[in-house]
C-alpha cells in the first residue's frame, strides 16, 4: 500500500496529500432594509393588536367620564350642604351656587358630555342629576341626593353598563 500511495503522493510522509482547500465563496453583502412580506406581517400584527385594544380604551374613557360626572355631582352636593348651613334650605339654582362661590363655574356652563341640573329642591331634600349628552351611543343619568348617595348608570347597546366607579 505504501508504494501505491507513493505513486500519487507528493508529500514527504508517504500519505496522500490533502485535498486543496475549498474555494472561498464571497459572502453576500448585508441586506439593507426590509422586504415587503416582513412589512405586511408587522402591519398585520399591529392591526390585530389595535383592534383588540381600542374597545378597552373606549370603555376606559367612558368610565373616566362617568367618574368625572360623579365627582361633579359630589361638588354640587357639597355646595348644597354649604348653602343649607347658611339658609336652612336647599336651592334648585346652580347659577346661585356658582355666584355665591360655592360651585366651580365650569360645572354650570359645561355641557359637552354631561348636563347638570337640580330638578328638585326643598327645605330638607334635593336631587341633582348629570345627564349624558354629546354621544349618539351612550345614554343615561347619574343622580345624587341630600345623603350623598350617587346612583344611576349609562348604557349603550352591545356595551357593558357603566356605573360610578367610586362610592
Amino acid at each position: 500500500m505504501n508504494t501505491f500511495c507513493r505513486q500519487f503522493d507528493h508529500s514527504p510522509n508517504g500519505c496522500p496529500a490533502p485535498a486543496s482547500p475549498p474555494m472561498h465563496v464571497p459572502a453576500q453583502p448585508p441586506r439593507r432594509g426590509i422586504s415587503l412580506v416582513e412589512l405586511l406581517v408587522a402591519v398585520t400584527l399591529i392591526g390585530i393588536m389595535t383592534s383588540m385594544a381600542v374597545p378597552s380604551f373606549r370603555k376606559a374613557v367612558d368610565q373616566s367620564r362617568a367618574d368625572i360626572a360623579t365627582a361633579n355631582l359630589r361638588a354640587i352636593w357639597s355646595a348644597e350642604r354649604c348653602y343649607w348651613l347658611e339658609y336652612r334650605s336647599y336651592t334648585s339654582d346652580l347659577s346661585l351656587l356658582r355666584s355665591l362661590g360655592l360651585l366651580d363655574p365650569t360645572i354650570v356652563t359645561s355641557s359637552n358630555l354631561y348636563v347638570y341640573e337640580i330638578p328638585a329642591a326643598e327645605a330638607g331634600t334635593f336631587t341633582a342629576t348629570a345627564t349624558r349628552t354629546g354621544s349618539t351611543r351612550w345614554t343615561g343619568t347619574f343622580s345624587i341626593d341630600e345623603t350623598g348617595v350617587v346612583s344611576g348608570s349609562i348604557s349603550a347597546s352591545g356595551e357593558q353598563t357603566i356605573v360610578p366607579g367610586f362610592q
